[in-house]
């Protein structure tokens, strides 16, 4: 799905299209959830600076660390971008694409697309056509923190470990345990601050079945998240299902009937389209993109739309906030939540206006 995305945001660049829709916010409702454009200028580029006079080029996941800093895996600028004190910058990467360990500018990224940040404010990243896991330091000092550049299927240490290209997934929990969604091998895997590499759910195969995390199976995994608890949440895109693994190892639905389209309400009836990155927040929601729009999923099970429709470009309270390809969210302390859309070319905030 994130490749059909991409390969959609190529076309509409090469055809020189830009951005249109509101550039102005609209008013927020009260007591609803409010969509601001937080950084970017809405053009194309590369340009670090102010947040309202930054570029980006195809923004397409993003991440928050600890200390409120806001971190993009800015995808066809080949570079890590970081925001914080109300400017832009580059934390790693450069114009050069590559594969390419180093500090700051002399590190290289292919196509960056999956970001997530530790307790330390580490930033991990997985680059679409690589099989390996970078850590990137607050410094910007990129090393390679697990797997080879040979794909495959292996667990063991870190620097052994084998993971299939295009994973759809990176989440990182309160005890620096990282968590990825290896798409392609049908499986869970986690990475343990120490460096070993388990597989926690999937037996490998292409389908569905709940139970037993070992024996449980799914059908191309767009996403993964944590919350505070110990759960982790897995978007199933293949099979149209936001499901559960407990700390107990138990794979279920939480929301979903199997069957694809775009219908809100309880579990049961649930319909989702297109889903991609997902975030969980403090009280065990999971905010989820499908399409256009960012949907919350209850710990019972019951979906709403919280803000998008069709594509567009428009700030304002969620039912009139408009997304262009949303590629990944963020969110943080406070339960704020940060998308990366991806042909808007910036970033954005949903927050809970009471």
């Amino acid at each position: 799905m994130k490749n059909v995305l991409v390969g959609l945001l190529l076309a509409v660049a090469a055809a020189g299209c830009h951005k249109n829709g509101v550039d102005g916010p609209t008013p927020p409702a009260k007591n609803g959830w409010v969509v601001t454009t937080i950084a970017g200028d809405g053009t194309e580029g590369s340009a670090d600076g102010p947040v309202k006079l930054a570029k980006f080029h195809a923004p397409i996941d993003v991440a928050v660390a600890p200390d409120g800093s806001v971190y993009v895996a800015d995808y066809l600028s080949h570079r890590i971008r970081k925001i914080a004190n109300g400017q832009v910058s580059t934390l790693a990467g450069s114009d050069s694409s590559g594969i390419v360990n180093g500090v700051g500018g002399l590190a290289r990224f292919r196509n960056p697309y999956r970001v997530t940040v530790d307790p330390d404010g580490n930033c991990y990243v997985l680059d679409e056509v690589d099989a390996r896991i970078r850590k990137v330091t607050p410094a910007g000092v990129v090393t390679t923190y697990a797997g080879l550049a040979q794909p495959g299927f292996m667990d063991g240490p870190a620097g052994s470990a084998q993971f299939l290209i295009n994973a759809g997934g990176l989440a990182a929990d309160k005890a620096g345990n990282l968590y990825l969604g290896d798409t392609f091998n049908e499986r869970i895997r986690a990475i343990s601050p120490s460096g070993q590499v388990t597989t926690i759910a999937g037996d490998g195969k292409e389908g569905f079945l709940n139970g037993g995390a070992k024996t449980a199976e799914f059908r191309y995994v767009t996403s993964v998240a944590c919350d505070g608890q110990g759960n982790l949440y897995v978007a199933d895109a293949g099979n149209f299902y936001v499901r559960q693994i407990t700390p107990l190892g138990l794979v279920a639905v939480m929301a979903g009937s199997g069957v694809r389209g775009y219908v809100d309400g309880p579990s049961i009836t649930v319909k989702f389209d297109q889903m991609d990155d997902m975030v969980a927040d403090s009280k065990g929601n999971v905010f989820v993109i499908d399409d256009n729009s960012i949907r919350k999923v209850t710990p019972q099970g019951i979906v709403s739309t919280i803000a998008g429709a069709e594509a567009g470009y428009a700030d304002g309270d969620g039912p009139v906030a408009r997304f262009r390809n949303p590629g990944g969210l963020g969110i943080d302390a406070q339960d704020n939540i940060y998308v990366a859309d991806i042909n808007n070319n910036r970033i954005r905030m949903i927050s809970f206006s009471r």
